[in-house]
């Protein structure tokens, strides 16, 4: 018996113990969720992991249920903790359409939350144990990144210039960096990777910087950390009221100095 499963007996460290042996070997991502369910069967989780591959396109999928605590585990391959939020929302209307979850739906990805895969894995299911999180909520492991860890800026503006330049700075600065031209792409993006802020403008194609914010906030099914900071050239009250209103952090007007915004963003993200 491996290590993982001498340290862990539950049984679903038993039951994904090779496949967590074999991402930690070979440092390859792993998105990790966990469900609270009233009751499943063999083929109720194939049924469900049939509709993962036909409908979210996935290939490598690892489904365990324990019929002792009723808990489903789901291992998805090459996943990082954007995407596995985004496929968590998908496992959390299944299981609601079958009148099968009965509490929170745990996730988190390895390596990017800094520990091993088995460390990972037991502390959801402590903080399960510990009856943390809503019925019905997506719940964000609350595990503690590798210090290393880079923070992650999503940033959002028609203006390609402005977009190069703050990549340029503030990946100078040490932060991740994604970038996206309208509101569309930088939803996307968002919940691809999760950023720990974004810095959008107001002015956006197709979808403009209120819907983006508001799109942001909603699809939240447990408030996330990500930070919001409005970069516009719009100085009027109402503009900087309502991006408070709909829960905005910061709000900063164009022409802007990096040096101040870095420090405000850092400011938040301490």
């Amino acid at each position: 018996m491996s290590q993982i499963a001498k340290a862990y007996s539950f049984p679903l460290f038993q039951a994904f113990e090779h496949v967590l042996t074999f991402y930690e070997s070979s440092q390859l991502p792993c998105g990790i969720i966990l469900a609270v369910t009233n009751g499943s069967n063999e083929e109720k989780v194939q049924n469900l992991k049939m509709s993962l591959a036909k409908e979210e396109g996935l290939t490598d999928i690892h489904c365990f249920y324990d019929k002792q605590s009723s808990t489903l585990g789901i291992l998805l391959g090459d996943q990082m903790l954007g995407n596995t939020h985004f496929h968590s929302l998908f496992i959390k209307e299944h299981l609601q359409a079958r009148h099968m979850l009965a509490g929170p739906v745990f996730i988190a990805s390895f390596p990017e939350q800094g520990e091993s895969a088995a460390q990972i894995l037991s502390g959801m299911v402590q903080e399960m144990a510990a009856g943390k999180g809503i019925a019905g909520d997506i719940h964000i492991y609350g595990g503690k990144r590798s210090s290393e860890a880079k923070k992650s800026l999503l940033l959002v503006s028609q203006d390609e210039t402005v977009n190069e330049f703050l990549r340029i700075y503030l990946q100078r600065k040490g932060y991740c960096i994604y970038l996206a031209e309208n509101g569309r792409e930088a939803l996307e993006q968002y919940q691809r990777f999760l950023p720990d802020a974004v810095i959008t403008d107001l002015n956006l194609a197709i979808e403009d910087g209120y819907q983006l914010i508001s799109k942001i906030k909603k699809s939240n099914a447990v408030p996330h950390s990500t930070k919001i900071v409005v970069l516009t050239h719009k100085r009027l009250e109402d503009d900087k009221k309502r991006s408070f209103e709909l829960g905005v952090s910061d709000y900063i007007g164009k022409p802007f100095s990096p040096v101040d915004l870095e420090a405000r963003v850092r400011s938040l993200l301490s």
